[in-house]
């Protein structure tokens, strides 16, 4: 069995910092770091750009314990005990140009994978494996994967299903046709992507791992949340992001005919038309975005959670996190 264990997350890390490690990639490789299956953990962060570091002022090394670097990369030990990989990129008019879709350029430069190959070989990781959970990282994989390097893919939502233009949809079809090619294992969250990844994409079999929870981060005596304090109860919380999976129609309906009940939002605003769509009545209140290490906190304190997702054709089809947190509170 390989040794050492290349995580490609679809998240940027320093986000994972900023906001506590609360998605599947990041759940998925605190388990590895913590586990005894490695020996090394290195995670290979998206590519950042001087934008990227300005719009959240930061430096490039923010303080963090950098142990090896080249002119444009470098790596830092993180306290959960993996490395990581940061690459700098600086091409910034392309990530203007192109948005969300410089990411997949990105991930397939020459220099990015040079700088990676250094990192590895100054880090003794011989014969690794790599499991990219990042739908825009293919190009990156598929040379990994020339170079002899196991690939698994971790396809944990399908983002076919997601309202994308024309050219990061095309990008998507690309790279999900190029994991089909190079990846030894292909696993993804609910039955429903695994039929359709095995169907379009010839991917036999498409295993189903689902989402989970780490238990014992929802254990425990919750101190009342300071801003929950002016919140009377009954209480009725959802914490997670306001995307196009948010059903707006259910929500103002369920929270206009029960008035008597506060309903709590809290999590990002990701998509803003969806935002304005949500009535905001008295009894309707947003917190914004909450830390993950505050979250289990909120949850405990609310007397019922929902899961408002619309259920058609522009649902990932996955299973969602939030419903393991709270039955796990």
């Amino acid at each position: 069995m390989p040794k050492h264990l290349i995580a490609i997350p679809f998240h940027d890390w320093r986000k994972c910092i900023r906001e506590g490690f609360r998605t599947r990639d990041a759940h998925l490789i605190e388990a590895f770091t913590r586990g005894e299956d490695f020996d090394k953990v290195l995670v290979v962060s998206r590519p950042i750009t001087p934008l990227e570091l300005a719009l959240h002022r930061e430096s490039r090394d923010s303080g963090l314990r950098v142990m090896l670097a080249g002119p444009s990369w470098h790596v830092f030990q993180d306290d959960r005990g993996c490395y990581v990989f940061e690459y700098f990129d600086s091409d910034v008019l392309g990530q203007i140009l192109y948005g969300k879709s410089w990411f997949f350029r990105a991930y397939g430069s020459v220099r990015m994978l040079r700088a990676l190959l250094a990192a590895l070989t100054s880090l003794e990781m011989e014969q690794p494996i790599a499991l990219s959970m990042n739908i825009r990282s293919a190009r990156l994989t598929a040379q990994l994967a020339a170079r002899g390097i196991p690939v698994a893919f971790d396809g944990f939502d399908n983002w076919l299903r997601f309202p994308l233009g024309r050219a990061e949809r095309r990008w998507v079809e690309r790279s999900y046709a190029s994991y089909a090619e190079v990846a030894q294992v292909w696993f993804t969250n609910s039955e429903s992507n695994s039929v359709a990844f095995e169907q379009q994409y010839g991917v036999r079999p498409c295993v189903v791992v689902p989402n989970g929870v780490d238990f014992g981060r929802f254990k425990g005596s919750f101190g009342e949340p300071q801003l929950f304090g002016q919140v009377r109860r009954p209480r009725v919380f959802f914490g997670g992001k306001i995307t196009h999976l948010f059903d707006s129609d259910l929500f103002n309906e369920v929270a206009g005919q029960l008035g008597h009940i506060q309903f709590v939002l809290a999590g990002q605003i990701l998509d803003r038309a969806v935002w304005r769509r949500i009535q905001k009545h008295p009894n309707v209140h947003y917190l914004g975005d909450v830390h993950y290490d505050e979250y289990p906190a909120y949850v405990a304190a609310s007397d019922a959670c929902i899961l408002p997702y619309v259920r058609d054709e522009n649902s990932h089809g996955g299973n969602s996190i939030k419903l393991y947190e709270y039955a796990a509170a």
